[in-house]
Formats: C-alpha cells, structure tokens, sequence
C-alpha cells in the first residue's frame, strides 16, 4: 500500500471514531436527562432534587424564583441539540410538575 493511501486510511479511522465518540456522548448526555428527570413526581423535595442532580456528570442545572415558588432547568452540556428537564416547584419547596423537553 502506498504511503499517501495509508495515510488517507488512518486519517478516515479517525474521523470515524471522532464521530462515533461525540456520537455517545450525545446519547449519554441525553439519557442522564432523560432518565434523571423521570425520577422527579409531584411531592418530591428539593433538596433531594437537587442531591440527584448534582451527581449528573454530562448535564447542569440553573435555579430561579418565581412568584408561585421557584424553577430548576435541567441540561446537558452538549448543546448542538437542546433537552432539558423542567422541574417547577412550589413555595413549600416541593415537585409540582417535571417534564422533560
């Protein structure tokens, strides 16, 4: 095999595992959203919300008050294509409604 050949043939191996990589990371990172965001029902505290988001490795969340009580978004990182769990909480700090976007 020629030289250039074999140097196209590994620079096209690599390529393809970048891809596949970024590939399952993607999926990773959408099924810990995903799969975190199911454990949220009505009722559930904050604080444990917050205990089992903490352990997300690919994903973070933002915190913010509202009148009605206050609001937790839930993400990946990875943000070519946006999922993100919504947990709305009321002024006792308790789940109201989690879903997953």
């Amino acid at each position: 095999m020629k030289s250039s050949n074999k140097k196209l043939l590994i620079s096209l191996l690599i390529t393809i595992a970048f891809i596949t990589s970024g590939a399952i990371f993607w999926k990773i990172a959408k099924d810990e959203v995903f799969y975190l965001c199911g454990n949220f029902s009505a009722g559930v505290m904050k604080s444990s919300v917050v205990r089992q988001l903490d352990t997300a490795n690919l994903s973070s969340y933002t915190y913010s008050v509202n009148e009605s009580g206050s609001t937790i978004v839930f993400s990946r990182r990875l943000y070519f294509v946006p999922n993100q769990c919504v947990i709305e909480f009321d002024k006792s700090e308790k789940v109201v409604l989690a879903g997953f976007k």
